[in-house]
């Protein structure tokens, strides 16, 4: 896996590229659907209790995350942009909502697929943050590693799936 991060704040990137062993078709799903979603979304030690997903430009997509204390149960909430199945999938995702209803992290995370050499599916994966607050500013330095840990659990999925 590769992975680029960018300054943090507004604006900042966060680029990972990974190959799974798995057809590009069940890693597009894997990332759409919400049974496959609540099984290996979040990093290590996290489970989704409720995973809601309408799979379609402007569609709806919701992902509760649950940590161990003293993290409790976040939800995540969203829209597809762009859905061409297999080869590209774009979410808005926000999370973290305050008392005034403002979010307090808004990102934009595209994954573009391609079949692997030698088979599987390369992944790349741009998140740009939208929008953050000043208390949540510190969490961007764990962003890469909690995707990381993700996708392990999606790497440790898939051969279930295939």
């Amino acid at each position: 896996m590769n992975a680029i991060v960018t300054e943090s704040g507004v604006g900042s990137e966060l680029v990972i590229v990974r190959t799974f062993a798995a057809p590009r078709d069940l890693v597009f799903d894997c990332l759409t659907k919400a049974e496959h979603l609540a099984r290996w979304w979040g990093p290590h030690h996290f489970d989704v209790p409720f995973c809601e997903s309408d799979v379609r430009p402007g569609g709806k997509i919701r992902i509760d995350m649950r940590g161990p204390e003293p993290h409790g149960t976040n939800p995540c909430f969203g829209e597809f942009l762009e859905v061409e199945r297999p080869d590209r999938l774009s979410i808005m995702l926000r999370a973290f909502q305050e008392a005034d209803g403002s979010w307090g992290i808004e990102h934009v995370t595209t994954f573009v697929f391609e079949d692997a050499a030698g088979g599987g599916t390369t992944m790349h994966m741009t998140t740009v943050i939208k929008q953050v607050s000043e208390k949540l500013l510190p969490a961007l330095s764990g962003m890469e590693e909690g995707w990381s840990q993700s996708f392990e659990k999606l790497e440790a999925l898939l051969p279930e799936l295939v």
